[in-house]
């Protein structure tokens, strides 16, 4: 799609903690379902602890590892993503910040919806560079920022050292899937189990992947 703004007027950044409330909000509503299944709760309580983990450093939902896209010094858009070899540190620090946060007695239930998620996930390879959440806000959508935002997280992506580009996308995120289409991602495959489509509104995972 092509851009309806001039280059002028936008910037991307690192995103910092004054972004905290406003990028988890965001990069829930891309994944309201998924989170809820991670933290094994209501949407509502769900949000709250992703606004708390989000503003944690040096773990797999941290603002640390974000990029936010703006119009006229106005936030437009987040991604969050990082190499293959720093998501698996990540994703294990995860664990400890949750500890913290979520009650002992919820401890089991994660646990499972965790187990059933890492067989329904494929293995992200320390090359690829992985995109968690891609999320444009709504007032800003079909004007090219996706696309921006993408091609920018390549650049790093290449920057970085890695060879490809991966993410997982949601059945029902069809306007998603059509944006990482038009920009040479395709689907490498596709699972679900019992568990995670009857409790999210995922359906299920895609993963799609991209060479550099």
């Amino acid at each position: 799609m092509t851009l309806q703004f001039s280059t002028d007027r936008l910037t991307i950044r690192p995103a910092e903690e004054r972004d905290v409330i406003w990028g988890a909000d965001l990069i829930f509503s891309a994944s309201s379902g998924l989170f809820s299944y991670v933290f094994a709760s209501t949407p509502e309580k769900s949000l709250e602890i992703l606004r708390q983990v989000f503003g944690e450093p040096s773990h797999a939902f941290s603002y640390e590892f974000a990029q936010i896209v703006e119009v006229d010094d106005r936030v437009a858009g987040i991604v969050l993503s990082y190499p293959g070899a720093v998501k698996r540190r990540a994703e294990e620090n995860i664990q400890g910040i949750m500890a913290k946060i979520l009650p002992l007695q919820r401890v089991p239930r994660i646990l499972v919806n965790l187990a059933d998620l890492s067989r329904i996930k494929q293995d992200v390879k320390a090359e690829m560079y992985f995109i968690l959440s891609l999320c444009i806000a709504p007032e800003y959508r079909d004007r090219g920022l996706g696309t921006a935002l993408l091609n920018d997280t390549e650049l790093t992506a290449k920057e970085s050292g890695c060879t490809s580009m991966a993410l997982d996308i949601a059945y029902t995120n069809t306007s998603a899937q059509r944006l990482f289409d038009r920009q040479g991602y395709h689907i490498t495959c596709s699972k679900t189990s019992q568990r995670f489509g009857s409790m999210t509104e995922a359906g299920g995972l895609r993963r799609m992947e991209k060479p550099l």
